[in-house]
């Protein structure tokens, strides 16, 4: 499928060095998350196995799981960013544990289709969906059901959701680097249940910032409703959903949506 729009080949490719810089704020928090997956799978008698991590970006859940004794294979259509996690899967010293597959997740089934193995695990993170269509979450979420066992486990985890979005109508931050300063804004449409977000990049030159660049994109917000609808017809049931995925947390209009789902 090669119908990649202007403002996500900017954002995934031409500017990953940018990009980047915000998916490297998420590592600290990953261990902790994957430790909380983990302690759930355990509940489904599952303590090893493969792992499918979908837009899995420079790898950070495909790594953390790899640390805990699994098997990962990482799916992103980016390949600066595939770039980096194989960096970062080395300097972790679990290259042997994990493989990061070039792809568009659309087209899981083609991408995938020298590997042999069924997958105990898929993880969604870090609102991985909502970029395109219903339909083409819909088909991902089939897909990763196909090529998954009878008795595997999904997470949507990290994920922005419409109760928590609809709180934030405008919203302005600002995130600094050693050498760089990031004005995020973003804004929600509740009619049509858009978020529109912009990263303004400056580099500081002293006391001054010079701009570097600006990175936009759209994202659909799902409810939870919707997004338990969409698994479901995809093959996965809703057993649980929380506010954090590691303290088990109840969800909320303050939380992030954090769902985990069983193979049907």
């Amino acid at each position: 499928m090669n119908n990649m729009s202007e403002w996500s080949e900017k954002l995934f490719i031409r500017r990953a060095d940018l990009s980047l810089k915000i998916m490297n704020l998420r590592w600290p928090h990953t261990e902790r998350i994957v430790e909380g997956m983990v302690k759930i799978l355990g509940g489904y008698d599952i303590d090893t196995g493969n792992v499918l991590d979908l837009c899995c970006g420079n790898g950070r859940i495909s790594t953390h799981f790899a640390k805990k004794g699994f098997n990962a294979v990482g799916v992103d259509f980016s390949k600066p960013y595939l770039d980096d996690a194989r960096r970062l899967a080395e300097e972790y010293g679990v290259s042997d544990s994990v493989e990061f597959v070039e792809g568009d997740v659309r087209d899981l089934k083609e991408v995938l289709k020298d590997h042999a193995v069924k997958f105990d695990v898929v993880v969604s993170a870090w609102t991985s969906i909502g970029y395109t269509t219903f339909e083409d979450d819909l088909s991902v979420f089939k897909q990763a059901r196909e090529l998954s066992t009878d008795g595997s486990i999904l997470f949507v985890i990290e994920t922005m959701h419409m109760g928590r979005a609809s709180l934030i109508k405008s919203d302005r931050s600002f995130v600094e680097f050693d050498e760089m300063m990031l004005l995020d804004h973003s804004t929600y449409d509740p009619v049509s249940s858009i978020q529109a977000s912009s990263w303004t990049f400056y580099r500081k030159k002293g006391e001054d910032l010079e701009y570097v660049d600006r990175l936009d994109y759209k994202v659909h917000i799902y409810s939870l409703r919707e997004l338990s609808s969409m698994l479901d017809q995809a093959g996965w049931r809703v057993d649980a959903f929380y506010g954090d995925i590691s303290t088990l947390q109840s969800m909320s209009p303050y939380t992030s949506m954090n769902i985990v789902a069983r193979a049907k």
